[in-house]
């Protein structure tokens, strides 16, 4: 299973189940949930990207390290 290295930064307080906050599957996580008031920030920095969508399986594909 691969870890998503929130370990430090604006995100090393939050505990697993923050993102992953699905009781039924603790496999699904959500990125969109607390940065979904930078979305339109995100389509701005994501213009010409193939494929972009506002979505957290999405965000994950092309972020999987939870870098740029």
């Amino acid at each position: 299973m691969h870890q998503f290295p929130i370990t430090s930064g604006p995100h090393g307080s939050l505990a697993c189940f923050d993102c992953h906050n699905n009781a039924g599957n603790r496999v699904a996580f959500a990125c969109i949930d607390c940065h979904e008031h930078r979305q339109s920030e995100a389509n701005s920095e994501h213009q010409g990207v193939s494929g972009y969508v506002w979505a957290s399986a999405s965000c994950y594909q092309c972020h999987p390290n939870g870098r740029n």
